[in-house]
């Protein structure tokens, strides 16, 4: 079985960067191959022959600007924003990695057993 390149076109262009050796690639849709282990098609590099998987977050606009751009990762459970350097100066000493009070006495966080500054 032989597998084609879709038969209609978007006509819209695509732009991402080669992981092997981060040379910035273009391409429209009509550049596309297909594979079986490549369900979304591929393209090749054009300096060192790379396979790169397509996705439609990698379109861009005529400016250059990505049309759908990846959101943010959702935080991991149980995950804690580092604190801001801020809070690690002043009277009262809170751990800048978890954000815990460090006691007047204590030289490690006793949540997370970072040294105290």
């Amino acid at each position: 079985m032989a597998y084609q390149r879709a038969l209609w076109h978007s006509g819209l262009t695509y732009q991402q960067t080669c992981s092997g050796c981060q040379a910035l690639v273009r391409y429209t849709d009509a550049s596309l191959d297909y594979r079986p282990w490549f369900a979304d098609g591929f393209v090749y590099c054009p300096r060192c022959r790379k396979p790169l998987r397509h996705n439609e977050r990698y379109a861009i606009d005529q400016d250059g600007n990505y049309i759908n751009p990846q959101p943010a990762p959702a935080p991991q459970p149980g995950y804690q924003q580092p604190m801001p350097q801020s809070a690690c100066e002043g009277g009262t000493m809170f751990c800048c990695k978890c954000g815990k009070q460090f006691a007047a006495d204590d030289n490690f966080c006793s949540g997370c057993g970072t040294k105290r500054e």
